[in-house]
């Protein structure tokens, strides 16, 4: 081979291992990052889901209006958690505009929780429901907390109430904007 050739061959074996540089790298990096756990997968859900999952039976499931649920477990006493989480639930539906009709806040009651509603809006479209079933499904779920059911008894996620009017209706903001996604990419209720 001439000096010549080899100067070819030697460029041409650079430009080689360039080539599969450009295409390797970034495969080893990406594995290396998921091994390492360096990578958080984002969600973009802001309340808590359900775990494990809770799925309502159907007799339970028929007890409750035919749409979304913004839902509360009433507990034994009404105190200023659970006004204010009645309240925000009462007026997220409100805040849903043409969506408003596919959404149903309810209030949950059975076996030892308070039978009566506080005194709400005279906007509020809040039902009182009497269905233990599913004051019972919801019973590990945390106190004073908002929970989205869709329409086929799937308990999908809750988010915290609080004494602090402020903090329940940011929390509400919060389910807003999770419902909406769900009832925008939800072909049923």
């Amino acid at each position: 081979m001439t000096p010549e050739e080899q100067k070819v061959k030697r460029k041409s074996q650079r430009v080689l291992i360039i080539v599969a540089l450009i295409f390797i790298l970034p495969l080893a990096a990406a594995k290396l990052v998921l091994s390492m756990g360096w990578y958080e997968t984002g969600v973009s859900n802001k309340g808590n889901l359900v775990t494990p999952a809770i799925q309502l039976s159907e007799t339970d499931n028929a007890e409750l209006p035919d749409k979304w649920r913004i839902a509360y477990r009433m507990p034994a006493e009404c105190s200023t958690a659970c006004v204010n989480s009645l309240y925000v639930a009462s007026q997220l539906d409100h805040a849903l505009g043409r969506q408003q009709e596919r959404v149903q806040p309810i209030a949950i009651a059975g076996s030892g929780s308070a039978n009566t509603l506080p005194e709400l809006p005279a906007d509020s479209s809040m039902l009182l429901v009497e269905a233990e079933g599913v004051y019972q499904a919801l019973e590990n779920l945390p106190e004073h907390a908002l929970i989205i059911i869709d329409p086929v008894g799937s308990v999908v996620l809750w988010y915290a109430g609080s004494e602090d009017r402020k903090d329940t209706v940011m929390n509400g903001r919060d389910l807003l904007s999770d419902l909406q996604k769900l009832l925008k990419l939800s072909r049923v209720g």
